[in-house]
């Protein structure tokens, strides 16, 4: 019992009062009474009440009231002081005994999530790479046209060399040719006035005597692959035009000197070659297109 309730009580007692006297005149419960005198004050209602009752029981008594309610007021604020002193080593323990945060360890998950995305960045980076790559690959043509408006004699030297075989290869000589069993059998297909089906030579030396006549600098070969079944037509240097139908991975190489005409009624199943420089697809499939072909370059009509 502290000094308040302890000096409530022997004011009491001195006077021969009981608790049941002093709760049926100032109608306080007994039990409110007995837990001031015992400064048990968490069984009280609290705030003003508490400091009425006080006031209450001073009165009956006939003590100081105010001395009594500030006797009260020390009690209570002793009874509910935290216990900073007590806790406070104890804390200070606690946190000697706890080892501090490691700050390598709290940015290991940071780290972590940042090699991640890089992974995963690097990743589909070199996805797309690959896939443009295939994409590449996969195209008939490539990236690699022909302006239309380049001369022959602006082409690299590796194309012009290329473009220099395939004129050696569309004037060869009877000799050549009888060598060339393939050949032979082209310039017999060409003949015919028909739409002829494609043989297994890739060049059409049918216009080499129109060629004689022109300078060798001024030459120029359009080769077409079928990639899907194809029709094609080819007029080259004002001859009649010559009809072809090309299986898939057959091909046509032709030479003229001044012009070729090559209509096609599916642009996009073949690939088409101007001085073995693939060229940009021509058209959609199933679609017919006209390209025509000069010694300094083309035009899609």
């Amino acid at each position: 019992m502290g000094a308040f309730g302890d000096r409530m009580r022997r004011e009491r007692e001195m006077r021969g009062v009981t608790l049941e006297e002093i709760s049926e005149s100032t109608k306080i419960s007994k039990r409110a009474l007995q837990a001031l005198e015992e400064e048990d004050f968490d069984l009280l209602p609290g705030g003003i009440f508490n400091k009425g009752f006080v006031r209450a029981y001073a009165r009956f008594l006939g003590i100081d009231e105010e001395q009594a309610v500030a006797d009260f007021v020390a009690a209570d604020t002793v009874n509910h002081a935290p216990e900073v002193e007590s806790k406070f080593p104890l804390n200070l323990e606690d946190r000697a005994a706890k080892p501090p945060l490691n700050p390598k360890r709290s940015l290991t998950p940071v780290l972590l999530a940042l090699l991640l995305l890089a992974a995963a960045a690097g990743g589909w980076t070199i996805w797309n790479k690959h896939k443009a790559q295939r994409a590449a690959n996969e195209s008939p043509f490539g990236d690699t046209a022909i302006p239309a408006n380049k001369p022959p004699e602006q082409l690299p030297a590796a194309q012009a060399a290329q473009a220099t075989t395939n004129d050696v290869s569309t004037t060869a000589s009877p000799a050549g040719d009888a060598a060339n069993p393939a050949g032979s059998n082209q310039k017999t297909v060409s003949s015919q006035s028909t739409p002829a089906s494609d043989s297994n030579s890739p060049s059409d030396t049918s216009n080499s005597d129109n060629l004689s006549s022109i300078d060798s600098t001024q030459l120029f070969t359009v080769s077409i692959k079928a990639t899907e079944d194809s029709w094609i037509s080819i007029t080259a240097d004002g001859k009649p035009p010559k009809e072809y139908n090309l299986a898939p991975e057959k091909q046509r190489s032709v030479t003229a000197g001044k012009k070729l005409v090559l209509v096609t009624g599916n642009a996009g199943g073949i690939e088409v070659s101007y001085n073995g420089k693939p060229l940009a697809p021509i058209g959609k499939k199933s679609k017919k297109q006209t390209v025509i072909f000069t010694p300094h370059g083309y035009e899609l009509r």
